[in-house]
């Protein structure tokens, strides 16, 4: 089985679950060519993109990330691709049928990437790519299409370019993933057919994660792995760490990631006293964020709807920290609940509610006994049900599925 992977800039260190389910396929004995449009901004790679040796599948675009110098090259790559392949030529820029895909020229590329290609599945990750997808099956470049929605791409893009946006590819998928059950509903909302749409949660290595040992764990210490914008709810974990600084003195709190909040949650966390025991790490690499799961006492990730309507996917550092044996304290937001069970391996709070947030910190913190417990039910949760493994047999019986 041959499967061609359409990503946008791979492999960027917040997007491990792309690496983790392409590690899965590959290992699986299925071949996988990665197209991906850009390299990645930042030079951090996961260890695991060295040590399966993951570069040899991947095929670069370079498409220019500036509009004006991809409307530039545009005539050229139009001629280039007319004389190679007519259909593919005119197809690549039918702005009516492919839309954002086909009116910022990235079809001109992946035609021209695809020449002499032909692939039993083209999988796309994030439905804006799922229109590059459908372009590629119009064009006769694969049997089949799948395409596997995330979160942002049908919670904020339809909002932003059209309520019609997917409908071409709803119209020529063979096979639509959801990584939550909610997820699923927004895309059926949209107008897809329910009966296309499979719920295929992003899963991670269980392996990579034995080595952990929870036995120096640091007391009144708390952790968020993600990237520092406003669905993460960042700003209401520090509300939540300044109301528990009153109770317990010498709490810690450890943020890794970056974005665009930075300076601005730096700022917060001076304004409300806390800024001495708050710490902003930055990217954190694998062996890093292993160090932070093995020491820290409880894991928080307090997302929210941002103002512009995005929300948390699926959340998968909960089940990373839940694997490595922390409890986890999140919120009652989008997908979460699907991957975090209530009062058994963590506590789900309302959203934008710091006292009920730190309310839930605070006793873990101060009961090691329950902590363990919801560590021990976390591991067990996750390995049945996140485990790359048994999700990549779905997934490949989905291909066959659809193949036969």
């Amino acid at each position: 089985m041959r499967v061609a992977m359409i990503l946008n800039s791979f492999p960027k260190i917040s997007e491990k679950f792309l690496l983790n389910q392409i590690i899965g396929l590959i290992q699986a004995g299925i071949h996988v060519d990665i197209y991906a449009a850009h390299r990645p901004d930042n030079e951090i790679k996961h260890e695991l993109y060295e040590k399966y040796n993951v570069q040899k599948y991947v095929h670069y675009l370079s498409i220019p990330r500036s509009l004006i110098k991809r409307f530039l090259f545009a005539p050229f790559l139009f001629i280039k691709l007319l004389i190679i392949n007519r259909l593919a030529a005119f197809e690549a820029v039918r702005k009516s049928k492919y839309k954002t895909v086909a009116a910022n020229f990235k079809l001109l590329y992946f035609g021209l990437a695809f020449m002499g290609a032909h692939y039993d599945v083209v999988h796309c990750h994030f439905g804006v790519n799922g229109l590059i997808g459908s372009y590629l099956k119009e064009c006769g470049f694969c049997k089949a299409l799948v395409a596997t929605f995330h979160g942002s791409d049908i919670n904020t893009y339809p909002k932003k370019h059209g309520i019609d946006v997917y409908n071409t590819l709803y119209n020529t998928a063979d096979l639509i993933t959801a990584n939550t059950a909610f997820t699923k509903s927004k895309i059926v909302a949209n107008g897809c057919k329910e009966s296309l749409i499979r719920i295929l949660p992003v899963g991670l290595i269980v392996d990579e994660y034995a080595e952990i040992d929870r036995s120096q764990e640091k007391e009144h210490t708390i952790l968020t792995v993600g990237r520092l914008e406003e669905k993460k709810g960042h700003r209401y974990a520090l509300e939540a760490v300044a109301i528990i600084l009153r109770r317990i003195p010498d709490i810690q709190y450890f943020i890794a990631g970056d974005g665009s909040l930075t300076g601005e949650l730096k700022e917060y966390a001076e304004k409300l006293g806390i800024s001495s025991c708050v710490h902003f790490l930055g990217l954190a690499t694998s062996e890093h964020l292993k160090e932070l799961y093995s020491k820290c006492a409880v894991f928080t990730l307090p997302s929210i709807t941002a103002s512009n309507g995005d929300m948390e996917g699926q959340g998968l550092v909960l089940q990373e920290a839940q694997i490595c044996g922390m409890p986890v304290v999140s919120t009652l937001h989008n997908g979460i609940p699907d991957g975090v069970l209530e009062g058994i391996t963590g506590f789900l709070v309302p959203e934008k509610n710091p006292s009920a947030l730190a309310e839930k910190l605070t006793f873990l913190l101060e009961n090691k006994i329950f902590r363990t417990k919801m560590g021990k039910s976390g591991k067990k949760f996750v390995s049945e049900n996140y485990n790359i493994s048994l999700l990549t047999d779905r997934i490949s019986s989905f291909y066959r599925e659809i193949l036969s």
